[in-house]
């Protein structure tokens, strides 16, 4: 009995929405680690693609060895190879779009709900968010506008590069539909008295 009065005493000093505190960082962290990855992976396939372009022909004319023939193992292998890598762009655009989508879907199924004191700090992440966005856009910019082999891979790209100049924009309006399903669940559940998703 006292081990109960006592957790009873104690969650009165506990925030009831301390999860929402803590799904508001989750959430840009999730943005920011969206945006990151993405940076990487297009510049990781400029330079997996230039090796590709030089290796792929070299495999291919190796000839016979023997009995073997080089030529045409080489196009079972790095030919095929060769094939993926030039549709990867495609699926990494494709996996950046829904890693966006996946955490607005995560903040709507979680429930998260932090009180509306709670805005400005959110306010202060968006704009920390925007600013990596502006920095990592110029970042992309100028490479993108080079003269140089990688330069020529991004502009390939552009689905993801488009993503990529114009994720300031992108993230902000991100963030400002998942300010608006955590906040407004909440005054909605204040308003109906506890009801609606939030917990």
């Amino acid at each position: 009995m006292k081990l109960r009065s006592l957790i009873k005493k104690e969650r009165k000093f506990i925030p009831k929405n301390k999860r929402g505190a803590i799904g508001i960082i989750i959430f840009f962290m999730a943005l920011m680690l969206v945006l990151v990855l993405g940076f990487i992976a297009a510049m990781a396939w400029s330079v997996l693609d230039i090796a590709s372009d030089e290796i792929t022909p070299i495999m291919e004319e190796l000839g016979m060895a023997g009995d073997a023939n080089l030529s045409q193992a080489s196009e079972y292998s790095f030919g095929v190879a060769n094939t993926f890598v030039q549709a990867m762009p495609w699926l990494i655009a494709l996996g950046y779009v829904m890693a966006l989508i996946f955490t607005l879907v995560f903040v709507f199924i979680v429930g998260y709900n932090p009180h509306p004191a709670f805005i400005g700090f959110y306010l202060v992440l968006m704009i920390l968010l925007i600013f990596l966005c502006i920095i990592m856009s110029n970042m992309y910019q100028d490479i993108y506008t080079g003269d140089d082999e990688i330069s020529s891979r991004l502009q390939e790209q552009d689905t993801l590069s488009y993503l990529i100049l114009h994720s300031p924009f992108i993230m902000a309006l991100i963030a400002v539909i998942g300010g608006i399903l955590m906040f407004a669940r909440q005054a909605g559940s204040e308003a109906g008295g506890g009801g609606g998703f939030g917990v």
